[in-house]
């Protein structure tokens, strides 16, 4: 080896630290990978009681009280002489309201101030049972957007992986809490209490209550609307979602983009610099004492850390996502720690989050570019087994065998090319897999997911469908519902058609012009573009009828005859127009 040769092998050696790494350009051979710390169910047991247990408000501080287990997420209230300061709504009205009964005890007076640290449904959902006179309601400024974007263009396929995620109609015996709170209860008015900030901010700010000051600091994690509240007076950190005693999720299966990585270490790098003596994080216990919050808060930077800087090695040595999954373990040290346990986000999910998040689905492979389509090679590995029969009785003896996993993989297949009847045939022994799969999961989100999906495939799974208010409806921009509808067209009824519908808003003093063309949907706010054809009408109305016939919640007929819609122009073509879209959430 040459000196150029022996300088690059040194330095590779000494700073490429992941055994892919290693091996890849010649150092000595790697200590084998450390084994996946499991959960077991004593693990989710002990958790479910430990970090979450029966509803209850504990007391933090004299002024600082936290409401734990009424719902998935906790509300915490600093206490003040002029009334509290309340931190997370929770996710109901009705469950919001039985722990403000509570913390009322301990912390009478009116709410003056709801902070929400992030705008996911279970922080934001039970705000009106907080709302007194005079409520200021502060956020990130990216709250709205990042809000809104829940009832967006992909809000069907959340709500569906989600009702999976929490497992719906999974009994409390099988699941008995997440691992964040106590389970939802998706049949009570679920996000009905919502209402929107009236005081944003970006970077950092404060305000004082009853002489008590509390500083807000933006905080990107868990999402990108997150923030912090820092309160001097009580030496207390309010981490939000970028601490909780479980592994953080980096990647929700719900669906989702994967969270910053680099931003929520940064985040708590932030946090760690207050050396605050009590933490009370919006899901979980309370921590107190300096050097326990130090120790938790190093050891969840260095969890996340840890994963993030293994995927680069292993991506940078040329290695793909599956061989990265397959070999990217948390270090003994954190596997062991309480806050990193995969009750709730996972490494092997976190590996694939951050790969795809910053180099995409293509994991340098060229098999990868071209492969056959999933059910063609379904088709050609079935019959390189001997046909359907012999791969159905080898997934039926796996399952007795204890390889519930591999059945499962072998069924996906036979679902693949079965006839419609096939299927149906297939569906319980399907369910039996995954339930078989999912007794053995103890992170709470996946084992959800899995016997939900089981109660599905036996026709015993409920849909959701969420309760939206006309006050939330006249928050949400008219837009976002033009958004939806681009993608709502029902393109195989339209493929021969082109025209383009005028829609005055009164309120708003707008025009938007929606064209379908031969299948596409395109939607122009204020004037129409070059080339739109002449509208063949023009309905008039206002936002809020728009937007509740949009979700199927009103009638064209209802809102002509209350004079809340006109048409000039062509009503039955009108009809014909937007009878090509979908509807509703």
């Amino acid at each position: 080896m040459g000196r150029r040769g022996s300088w690059v092998f040194l330095v590779c050696c000494s700073l490429g630290g992941g055994a892919s790494l290693a091996s890849v350009v010649g150092c000595s051979k790697s200590d084998p990978k450390p084994a996946a710390v499991v959960p077991t169910p004593q693990t989710l047991s002990d958790h479910c009681q430990t970090a979450i247990g029966a509803p209850r408000v504990v007391k933090v501080t004299p002024n600082l009280f936290v409401a734990v287990g009424y719902d998935l997420a906790n509300t915490i209230v600093l206490h003040t002489p002029d009334g509290n300061v309340v931190v997370d709504a929770m996710m109901s009205p009705e469950r919001a309201k039985q722990a403000r009964a509570e913390l009322s005890k301990l912390a009478p007076g009116p709410t003056r101030a709801l902070i929400f640290t992030h705008s996911h449904i279970d922080h934001v959902g039970g705000a009106s049972a907080w709302l007194d006179e005079g409520t200021e309601i502060w956020a990130t400024a990216r709250f709205r957007e990042h809000f809104i974007k829940q009832y967006g263009v992909f809000q069907r396929a959340e709500r569906i992986r989600g009702v999976r995620q929490f497992g719906r109609n999974v009994d409390a015996k099988s699941l008995e809490c997440s691992a964040l709170g106590r389970n939802p209860d998706f049949d009570l008015h679920v996000g009905g209490g919502i209402r929107m900030p009236t005081k944003t901010f970006s970077g950092k700010t404060s305000f004082s209550v009853g002489g008590v000051e509390v500083e807000l600091v933006e905080a990107h994690g868990e999402t990108d609307d997150e923030l912090f509240v820092w309160i001097p007076s009580e030496r207390a950190l309010l981490p939000g979602d970028n601490f909780y005693r479980a592994f953080p999720n980096l990647y929700t299966i719900r669906g989702t983009r994967a969270r910053p990585v680099s931003e929520w270490i940064s985040s708590l790098d932030t946090m760690r610099r207050l050396e605050a003596e009590h933490l009370v994080p919006s899901h979980t216990v309370p921590v107190s004492g300096k050097q326990a919050i130090q120790q938790a808060l190093v050891t969840y930077r260095d969890g996340i850390a840890y994963v993030r800087a293994a995927v680069v090695r292993g991506a940078n040595a040329g290695l793909g996502v599956d061989e990265l999954v397959d070999t990217i373990r948390l270090p003994p040290h954190l596997a062991k720690a309480a806050e990193l346990t995969e009750l709730y986000g996972q490494v092997d999910w976190s590996v694939r989050a951050i790969y795809d998040n910053e180099l995409g689905w293509f994991d340098g492979s060229p098999q990868a570019l071209y492969p056959l389509p999933r059910k063609e090679l379904s088709r050609r590995e079935i019959a390189a087994m001997g046909g359907s029969e012999k791969v159905l009785e080898l997934a039926r003896r796996s399952l007795e065998q204890g390889e519930a996993r591999w059945a499962l993989h072998l069924l996906s297949k036979l679902l693949d090319v079965g006839s419609e009847s096939a299927r149906k045939d297939l569906k319980p022994l399907v369910a039996r897999a995954l339930r078989e799969v999912g007794k053995d999961v103890y992170n709470t989100n996946g084992r959800g997911y899995l016997l939900q999906s089981a109660l599905e495939y036996e026709g015993k799974g409920s849909s959701l469908k969420p309760e939206v208010s006309d006050a939330l409806l006249a928050e949400l921009p008219v837009s976002t519902f033009f958004d939806t509808m681009a993608t709502r067209l029902k393109a195989d009824e339209a493929k021969d058609v082109e025209e383009t519908l005028k829609i005055h808003f009164r309120d708003l003093d707008e025009d938007v012009f929606v064209t379908v063309r031969k299948g596409v949907a395109e939607v122009a706010m204020g004037t129409a573009l070059p080339g739109t054809p002449e509208p063949f009408a023009t309905l008039t109305t206002d936002s809020l009828t728009w937007k509740r016939m949009a979700l199927g919640k009103d009638s064209p007929l209802s809102a002509s005859l209350d004079e809340r819609l006109s048409v000039e122009g062509e009503l039955l073509r009108v009809r014909s127009f937007t009878e090509r879209f979908d509807k509703g959430l």
